[in-house]
């Protein structure tokens, strides 16, 4: 991110009137990644909501990684990577992608809605797949039983 990028950044964060309110606590670093800890879910939250309201960044701002105590905040810069599976799951056919970052870590879209877990292997990231997958038939096949 550029030096203009993170100041637009700091600025939206900071502002004093819709916060989140300077002094909070959290750290922008030089790549633009903003660094919450982890028992201020609310604030991470807070903070992806109005940068991605703004529009003032050509990405969104997601969840890239959480752990050693603080949830790791940044843009999207797999958006638009080729995918290195595809698949589609439960009854309505719902586009699923898995993309590899430059970490060589597996991120999981879902309709292009990017999910906040990584995966190590690809391997992995398949057996989440199949397993949201099954868990999605079972529930509409449970919510027809119901329908009966």
């Amino acid at each position: 991110m550029t030096e203009k990028g993170n100041i637009v950044l700091t600025d939206l964060i900071s502002d004093p009137y819709d916060g989140p309110y300077e002094g909070e606590d959290y750290f922008i670093d030089s790549d633009g990644h903003i660094q919450v800890p982890t028992n201020n879910t609310k604030l991470a939250a807070l903070i992806m909501r109005k940068v991605n309201q703004s529009q003032k960044f050509d990405k969104r701002l997601v969840k890239l990684n959480q752990g050693g105590g603080t949830i790791v905040l940044g843009f999207d810069t797999l958006i638009d990577a080729e995918p290195v599976y595809t698949t589609n799951i439960g009854v309505d056919s719902t586009l699923v992608e898995v993309k590899k970052d430059s970490n060589d870590k597996f991120c999981i879209y879902i309709n292009q809605q990017r999910d906040s877990i990584l995966f190590k292997k690809l391997k992995t990231a398949k057996t989440y797949i199949k397993q949201l997958d099954n868990k999605l038939r079972e529930k509409i096949e449970n919510f027809d039983l119901i329908d009966e």
